[in-house]
């Protein structure tokens, strides 16, 4: 288990410093997973499966436990598909988040899964093409992922 950092000290962290994270585009049947988020930033959104990179963890290991953690899939690790950066106004208690992400492909290592969300997230679907709406970072994501836009 993780040491998780004292929120005091996480919000000077958030303030200051921008978050490196992992992103995980889950692609299975020519379709990519979103899950609707549930905690700022970006509540409400749909957006693929990631978050925060721990102290002394690997990217790839992130993608993993991501995948595992947020959606209950156990998945194989592909490249990176898209890396930018992100600014939200609208982060926790209120401070604007500031986040370096890497999004990788990833493909399930079972056939027969089901998605599981955790606590922070409210529902999932799965596109088979970019969905109109989209934040442009999860559109480039998705496109990295080789979905195309609707009509295109």
């Amino acid at each position: 288990m993780a040491n998780w950092i004292p929120q005091e000290l996480y919000n000077q962290i958030l303030e200051n410093v921008p978050i490196p994270c992992v992103d995980i585009a889950i692609v299975a049947g020519g379709a990519v997973l979103l899950v609707k988020r549930e905690d700022p930033p970006a509540k409400g959104e749909w957006w693929v499966p990631g978050g925060r990179v721990l102290k002394g963890e690997m990217m790839r290991d992130t993608a993993v436990r991501k995948a595992r953690d947020e959606v209950g899939i156990a998945c194989n690790v592909g490249p990176i598909i898209h890396t930018a950066e992100t600014i939200f106004p609208d982060g926790p208690n209120g401070i604007p988040v500031h986040s370096i992400n890497s999004c990788f492909f990833m493909y399930p290592v079972d056939k027969a899964f089901k998605p599981e969300l955790d606590d922070h997230h409210t529902d999932s679907k799965w596109v088979s093409q970019i969905p109109d709406g989209l934040h442009p970072y999860v559109e480039r994501c998705l496109m990295g992922a080789g979905l195309a836009r609707r009509g295109a």
